[in-house]
């Protein structure tokens, strides 16, 4: 089930590090390539993994703060390949809304949309 979680994350552009169960990727701003990052972790307890602790700050504030997707144990790979998917877009939303990134002059009203026909904002592979 992690394998599955880190191929789709992977599939979206989303890097896991070496050594820990933390996520990044890097995204353009008006500053400077900022990199944003979201941690994979198992609830023994609850039976599930939870991608949570998402950090992408801009202008003192942490856009991903409270952004999470809980994958209880026995879901199903289409199931999974949905969650991942839609945590993406949410995550490159709210990032495409920061201050920083929207300070790259693209139009408020299609902010999610200007980024080469994507719905995300311009990521630094």
């Amino acid at each position: 089930m992690k394998d599955a979680i880190v191929v789709g994350l992977a599939l979206h552009g989303w890097r896991k590090d070496r050594v820990v169960d933390a996520f990044s990727k890097i995204f353009e701003t008006a500053v400077a390539p900022k990199q944003a990052s979201i941690w994979l972790s198992f609830d023994k307890e609850c039976s599930r993994w939870w991608l949570t602790n998402g950090d992408f700050t801009s202008a003192g504030e942490n856009v991903l703060a409270g952004t999470y997707a809980i994958f209880p144990i026995g879901m199903s790979q289409t199931a999974i390949e949905q969650t991942v998917a839609g945590l993406v877009d949410e995550m490159e939303q709210k990032i495409a809304g920061a201050y920083s990134v929207r300070l790259l002059g693209y139009p408020d009203e299609n902010v999610s949309n200007t980024f080469a026909g994507r719905s995300s904002p311009p990521a630094l592979l």
